[in-house]
């Protein structure tokens, strides 16, 4: 079953519940830095859990301000966007120049890859998602007209996508873990078609949009499988490969690279993390379904124009463990035909 937790600065003395309430923001929100008045009165709670890789969150908090710098992205690039409805009090969103204020009844997306503010100027109740970009964020959009905007919760899409927020919190501890994951995809795709709104964009999905949506969402639940493929995702979406193809032709990118990239992408997110400084950089690629560290190597050298121990040096990473003399064994040449542009791509 999904489970929610329920964390509140009523736990703690007075005078701890400051550095508690930073502690959870930085753990359970981003690393953020947040600030508000150390004299023992603040308040804190927060109710958070999964609804598939979205991540939702209802807090209520005293006044307090949350920043997150470049030094803090390095820290955790996960590359989520941030979405926040507000259900009571006024909270302000400063990111790339723009200073935006929310009042209840609205909300507001932001980016986490780039550097921001929130300022909460009063007691606050709001409901906050972590969303991976690609859920929300169609090709065609223009991220800089859509961000750090205003957005109506009280009518329209954006309503029902309130509504749908707010019945998850109610119910989802009655939920499978299947049916969290599709109430989390409900919930991105509502806000994915507010901002298609917003773009004068039409926003009934083509069917080649939607098929590749749900090629993208079946592609980041099964990315850690070696044996993830274009075979096996054509069965699971009981479509042909000739049509998965063409679902991504206008992408830039094979279907293919677009899984690859996305590995090498996770295991550079990784070997950056400090909480994988204890994993080898064998491990870190095999989590993520390569199969040979050497053709590994090669791929990430290709693509970063480094290798994977230097990246991770340069990333501050440097006590990271030695690389051991055994490995897992490669299974399927997988990586080796995708690095050469072949198997995957030619089946």
């Amino acid at each position: 079953m999904a489970a929610l937790e329920v964390v509140s600065t009523d736990r703690v003395a007075p005078k701890e519940r400051l550095p508690y309430w930073k502690d959870l923001i930085w753990q359970l929100l981003g690393r953020l830095r947040s600030e508000a008045r150390a004299d023992g009165t603040f308040r804190g709670r927060m109710e958070y859990g999964d609804a598939g890789d979205v991540k939702m969150c209802r807090l209520s908090a005293s006044s307090h301000r949350v920043s997150r710098t470049p030094d803090l992205i390095r820290q955790d690039d996960r590359g989520f966007l941030k979405v926040v409805f507000q259900i009571e009090g006024t909270t302000w969103f400063e990111q790339d120049g723009r200073k935006t204020p929310l009042s209840p009844g609205e909300w507001s997306i932001y980016d986490t890859m780039k550097a921001y503010t929130v300022s909460n100027t009063s007691d606050i109740e709001q409901m906050v998602l972590l969303v991976p970009r690609e859920k929300i964020l169609a090709a065609h959009l223009n991220p800089d007209e859509l961000l750090v905007q205003r957005y109506d919760a009280q009518s329209g899409i954006g309503r029902l996508a309130g509504e749908l927020l707010h019945k998850a919190f109610e119910e989802i501890e009655a939920c499978s873990v299947d049916s969290a994951e599709a109430i989390g995809d409900a919930v991105a795709q509502l806000l994915r078609q507010s901002l298609m709104e917003r773009a004068g964009k039409p926003t009934s999905l083509t069917l080649r949009e939607a098929l590749r949506d749900r090629i993208k969402t079946y592609i980041q639940r099964n990315l850690r499988d070696p044996d993830l493929s274009i075979d096996r995702i054509a069965a699971a979406l009981r479509c042909s490969k000739r049509n998965l193809h063409k679902a991504f032709s206008n992408d830039g990118a094979t279907l293919s690279d677009s899984i690859w990239r996305l590995r090498l992408e996770h295991c550079r997110r990784d070997l950056a993390s400090p909480a994988c400084a204890w994993k080898s950089i064998t491990e870190i690629a095999y989590s993520w379904g390569f199969s040979s560290s050497t053709h590994f190597s090669k791929a990430f050298r290709e693509a970063y124009g480094t290798s994977p121990k230097g990246y991770r040096m340069t990333a501050g990473n440097e006590a990271a463990p030695e690389e051991g003399a055994s490995a897992p064994q490669p299974g399927a040449d997988l990586l080796a035909r995708a690095v050469m542009r072949e198997g995957v791509a030619s089946n």
